[in-house]
C-alpha cells in the first residue's frame, strides 16, 4: 500500500505546484471594472434577476476591498477611485491628489511611461470622478472643465463615455476637440461611429453630460461594444494596456433608491465584463478585476423567489455607506485579489503584477 499512496501524494505535489505556478504567471494586461456604488446586495440582486448566469460573480478568485478615505469613513468616489488609480488614500473629493494638493501619478502614467497603452470607459461623463482619478489630476473632482484638459496629456488612447460638454461647450469658449483631432484621435459621438472607426486613438464622446440609464434608454449593447472596441485597439500595443470601466449608474440608480435600476445597470457591466472574459481566455495573458468604489444605497435584500428569478430590497439611505465591497478576478495572477484588502492594496497588486515598479 506504500507505493499507491507515495503515487498519490507526488501526483497532489504536482497538482498544487502546477496550479500555484499558473497563478504565479504574470499578466501584460489588466482590465478593471469599477461598478461605482456596488455592494454585495446589488450583485447578488442581479444574479437572481439574471437567473444566476452573470459571468463576473462566477469568476474564480473573490474577495473585499475596505474603502475608507484620508478623511473620512464613507469615502466618496474621487477617493475611492484614487486609491485604485494611485495606491494613496486622499481626502473625498479630490482626483488623483494628495490631501496637500499635490499630484500623485496614477498607475495609466505609470503604464504609458512603461510604453503601454490605456483606456477608460464610463456611462457617466469620462470628466467625472472615477474615471477622471485615472487620467487627471484636481483638488476637486466638480472641476470638469479642468479635468478634460488633462486629456490632452494623452494618457488615454481610447476614452469613451459622456461628457461632451466639457470639451466642446465650455466657459472658456475652447474645444478641446480640435486638439484632440491634431493628436490623431478619432472624435465620434455615435456608437456607430465608434464601431467603425480604424484609428489607434478614440475620443467615444456620447452624450452631453452623463449618458441615459438602461430605463431611460441607453443601448443596451453600448457598454459591452464600447468594451470591445477598446481592447480592439489597445490589444495592438505588443507592450500591453490597462483598461478601466465604469458602471457608473449603479450608483446613480442606489443614489435614487431605485431597486430595478440597481439591477439593470449591474446586469449591464456584466455584458461588459462577458466581452472582456471572452477576450482573456484567448489571450491567457490577461487579468480581469471587477470591484466598487464604495457601496450606495445600504442595500439590503428582504425577499425573493429564486423560480421567479426576483429579489426585492430596501435602502437604509440615498448617500454611500462604508460597508466593504467584493473583489472578483480572473486570469494570471488573479490569485492575489483573494482574502480582504485595503483599496489601495489592489493598486500595489496591479503594479507588481504588471511589473510596472521595475527601472
Amino acid at each position: 500500500m506504500k507505493k499507491p499512496l507515495s503515487l498519490i501524494v507526488i501526483f497532489l505535489i504536482i497538482i498544487t505546484l502546477t496550479a500555484a505556478a499558473s497563478d504565479s504567471k504574470k499578466p501584460k494586461n489588466l482590465i478593471l471594472f469599477i461598478g461605482d456604488g456596488m455592494g454585495v446586495a446589488q450583485v447578488y440582486s442581479a444574479m437572481t434577476s439574471s437567473g444566476f448566469i452573470m459571468t463576473f460573480p462566477a469568476f474564480p478568485v473573490t474577495g473585499f476591498s475596505i474603502t475608507y478615505s484620508n478623511n473620512r469613513y464613507i469615502t466618496d468616489s474621487g477617493a475611492g477611485a484614487t486609491a485604485l488609480s494611485t495606491g494613496e488614500k486622499t481626502n473625498n473629493g479630490m482626483i488623483a491628489t494628495r490631501p496637500d494638493s499635490t499630484k500623485l501619478t496614477t498607475i495609466m502614467e505609470l503604464a504609458k511611461s512603461k510604453g503601454m497603452s490605456s483606456g477608460v470607459i464610463s456611462t457617466s461623463q469620462v470628466t467625472d470622478a472615477t474615471p477622471a482619478s485615472f487620467i487627471a489630476h484636481n483638488a476637486s473632482r466638480g472641476s470638469q472643465e479642468d479635468i478634460a484638459t488633462w486629456f490632452l496629456d494623452g494618457t488615454a488612447d481610447v476614452f469613451i463615455g459622456g461628457g461632451k460638454d466639457y470639451f466642446t461647450n465650455r466657459t472658456d469658449s475652447a474645444d478641446l476637440t480640435v486638439a484632440l483631432k491634431k493628436m490623431g484621435y478619432d472624435v465620434v459621438y455615435t456608437l456607430a461611429d465608434l464601431q467603425k472607426s480604424k484609428s489607434g486613438k478614440l475620443a467615444g464622446l456620447m452624450a452631453d453630460l452623463g449618458m441615459p440609464s438602461i430605463k431611460g434608454g441607453r443601448d443596451t449593447n453600448f457598454l459591452a461594444d464600447a468594451t470591445s472596441k477598446a481592447i480592439e485597439i489597445l490589444s495592438g500595443n505588443p507592450n500591453g494596456f490597462i483598461l478601466m470601466v465604469e458602471g457608473s449608474e449603479i450608483d446613480w440608480a442606489a443614489h435614487d433608491n431605485d431597486f430595478e435600476g440597481v439591477v439593470d445597470e449591474t446586469m449591464d457591466m456584466d455584458r461588459a465584463v462577458k466581452v472582456a472574459y471572452e477576450f482573456a481566455k484567448k489571450s491567457k495573458n490577461t487579468v480581469i478585476v471587477v470591484t466598487a468604489d464604495h457601496e450606495t444605497g445600504g442595500l439590503s435584500l428582504t425577499g425573493g423567489d429564486i423560480t421567479e428569478r426576483k429579489a426585492t430590497g430596501t435602502f437604509s439611505t440615498k448617500g454611500h455607506t462604508a460597508v466593504m465591497v467584493p473583489v472578483f478576478a480572473f486570469g494570471p495572477g488573479a490569485g492575489a485579489f483573494s482574502g480582504v484588502q485595503q483599496n489601495t492594496e489592489l493598486y500595489s497588486d496591479f503594479v507588481r503584477l504588471l511589473s510596472l515598479g521595475e527601472k
